[in-house]
């Protein structure tokens, strides 16, 4: 019988994208007998290939940069907009070429559809390869480069290849996205398996913990604690102090998910791959706002409107009084409402039609 391949083109912009897309890889792996085709950042498919070896003769990689995102300033999470435009030109300009080499290195598989998150490159090989073609996200980047009034040119680009998509699996939280004309799936929440046996392990361990993170694309480097003596978890890229229990994950942690559930408190950047999986491990959540992101504040309001996190100014993570913290989650956070969440990673196979 001849082999079935899912072709998954995944944004190398920063690790959210790929931690996500990785429960939707491990779905395919486990219900069905495809291979997958899996296209990202260096970075981030020397993550993927550790955290999928179990499955490593029906996955393949291609090393790829095939997202800008958001540019941030140096030690900080403001947008830097100039710079974020200055790398978008050339990317944009890449385009043709890349797919062109693309369609070469698939023409001879037999392809049963293209994944996309959310770059515009895997809809753009879609289009060419002829086969169906599905977007996984909560929001396209013409909606957060409208934001910053991004060059039109620019904007038109994206535009254009997401008019090619057949589907789009829309994630919980999504923004408008009225530039999608496609059908939509709802997913809902969604994040890699936890295995709870090692959440136990930790709790026994650590005791009380907070999991502090500002994701791999950012780096902050004034974080301080105050009136705390747990257990604080960070990822890469942020200096805390304040405690005498700090465990920065390296950044080759492959289940940084379950330290967070594990956590009495996370506190993290809004991007929608960590609050998944606080929500989906009913975690009480605080969020760092960042005004400059389209992303972020809509994700922040929502959650704010539902009761299921508080938010914080970026300036407070220079001084979080923890006890005064969590005084305020025990009052915001509705535990009722965190419940009535569910990991949605068992049937985005189904919802999607990868059967």
């Amino acid at each position: 019988m001849e082999q079935k391949w899912v072709v998954f083109y995944v944004s190398s912009h920063g690790f959210g994208h790929m931690t996500r897309s990785l429960a939707v890889i491990e779905e395919i792996m486990k219900q069905t007998s495809d291979h997958v085709y899996l296209v990202s950042g260096a970075y981030q498919n020397g993550f993927a290939r550790n955290y999928l070896k179990k499955f490593a003769d029906r996955m393949q990689y291609k090393d790829l940069k095939t997202d800008i995102g958001l540019v941030t300033v140096q030690n900080g999470l403001t947008v830097d907009v100039e710079e974020t435009e200055h790398q978008l030109i050339p990317f944009v300009a890449s385009w043709e070429n890349i797919v062109a080499e693309e369609v070469v290195q698939l023409k001879n598989k037999s392809i049963k559809c293209v994944l996309t998150d959310i770059t515009p490159i895997g809809a753009l090989v879609g289009k060419r390869l002829k086969v169906q073609t599905i977007g996984l996200s909560n929001f396209t980047w013409v909606e957060q480069y409208e934001f910053f009034h991004i060059q039109q040119e620019i904007i038109e680009a994206f535009k254009e290849a997401y008019s090619h998509l057949d589907l789009f699996g829309e994630y919980a939280l999504a923004l408008s996205m009225e530039s999608v004309n496609c059908p939509r799936k709802s997913i809902g929440f969604l994040s890699r398996e936890l295995d709870w046996s090692k959440i136990s392990d930790l709790k026994q361990q650590y005791g009380h913990s907070l999991f502090i993170s500002c994701g791999k694309a950012v780096k902050i480097d004034h974080v301080h604690i105050e009136n705390y003596h747990g257990t604080v978890f960070t990822t890469s890229g942020i200096t805390v102090t304040g405690s005498n229990q700090i465990i920065e994950l390296a950044t080759d942690t492959q289940d940084t998910h379950n330290y967070l559930a594990a956590s009495d408190l996370v506190i993290a950047k809004a991007g929608w791959g960590t609050i998944s999986e606080a929500i989906t491990s009913s975690r009480k959540l605080v969020l760092i706002e960042r005004e400059s992101v389209l992303e972020d504040t809509h994700n922040i309001q929502q959650l704010k409107e539902g009761h299921l996190a508080i938010s914080i100014k970026e300036s407070e993570l220079a001084a979080l009084d923890i006890p005064r913290l969590e005084t305020r989650a025990d009052r915001d956070i509705s535990l009722e409402r965190l419940n009535q969440y569910s990991n949605q990673q068992d049937k985005v196979v189904e919802l999607l039609g990868l059967k």
